[in-house]
């Protein structure tokens, strides 16, 4: 073990904002409250809010002792408030927590306890709650991601339903040492930043250690960004694609073959999504003529699965 990790580590947060006065008190408690603080680790935190004009100001201000740093200032977006707070905050550990998102009781110390025993890991993962609007549990989740050629393996994580397997924001952390190499979050990415930063993380080498104990709760609710689905994973597959069409000996050509095939299938899928389910369907049948390896996919026959069920009670319903 490093000589560094037998000390009290300091955790560097940040909470970006905007109009989520409904959630946001609830997030800054779990960071100020979490177990720990001051005897097991030390802490700053930053809280950039975006010019809200719902009572997220007032909020922000009753714990304003507390924070090392906060504004209410318009931004260009939750990427660059996420670099402006980590302009102002510094320490061992590093994460972001989104203001309709929370941290679960005794989540720092988990963290902590995986920093001191994997001194060369860069990244820390655990379960992920997802919770309802009301913060009713709905189902937990824990990624098994820990290769470059496993994250751009969309269909088999990002994409993959019951259960996904992915890194979901709020249950991870990160090094300094890795902040340092990768630099700050891409500004251009509304949707992907996360995944981006991971990706980039695992193209620089970055080994990852993780826990079965719950971290964070990741809210589901009507007005979150991520429900423009299709925007995202357009966006998802802008970022893998210099990896599938490189010859990178970290990915085997079968495996980045595969992936193309079905980065293909993903994005005839968007593109016809407001066309009628028989239209989607002949246009799949067209790229497995093109594409034949797509007949022995599982993700591919669930799409016409999907499509076929639609043709049936459009014509059911008729």
């Amino acid at each position: 073990m490093s000589s560094s990790n037998h000390r009290r580590p300091t955790f560097r947060i940040v909470t970006p904002s905007y109009n989520q006065a409904e959630y946001l008190e609830q997030t800054i408690l779990s960071v100020l409250t979490q177990e720990g603080r001051d005897s097991d680790f030390h802490l700053q935190y930053a809280v950039v809010d975006g010019g809200s004009s719902d009572g997220s100001v007032d909020i922000i201000k009753q714990h304003d002792s507390e924070l090392t740093y906060w504004c209410s200032e318009k931004d260009r977006g939750q990427s660059h408030a996420i670099n402006k707070g980590f302009d102002r905050v510094d320490g061992d550990i590093c994460a972001y927590i989104n203001s309709d998102d929370y941290y679960l009781p005794g989540a720092f110390q988990r963290i902590v306890a995986l920093w001191k025993e994997n001194p060369d890991a860069d990244l820390f993962s655990g379960v992920c709650r997802k919770v309802d609007a009301h913060g009713k549990r709905l189902r937990d989740q824990c990624s098994d991601i820990s290769t470059l050629a496993e994250i751009v393996d969309l269909w088999n994580h990002w994409l993959h339903p019951n259960p996904n397997r992915n890194f979901i924001q709020p249950e991870v952390f990160w090094t300094k040492r890795l902040s340092d190499r990768l630099g700050p979050f891409n500004e251009s990415l509304y949707y992907t930043m996360d995944f981006d930063y991971w990706l980039r993380g695992f193209d620089a080498g970055m080994k990852v250690a993780k826990t079965d104990r719950p971290l964070a709760a990741f809210r589901i609710h009507a007005s979150q960004k991520t429900s423009a689905r299709n925007a995202s994973i357009l966006e998802l597959l802008d970022r893998i694609a210099p990896y599938l069409t490189s010859d990178d000996d970290r990915i085997s050509a079968a495996h980045r073959q595969r992936l193309l095939r079905h980065s293909r299938m993903t994005r005839r899928v968007i593109e016809s999504s407001n066309s009628a389910p028989e239209q989607r369907i002949l246009s799949l049948l067209a790229l497995a003529a093109d594409e034949p390896g797509l007949l022995t996919s599982k993700h591919y026959w669930r799409q016409m699965r999907r499509n076929s069920k639609r043709v049936f009670w459009k014509r059911h319903a008729a």
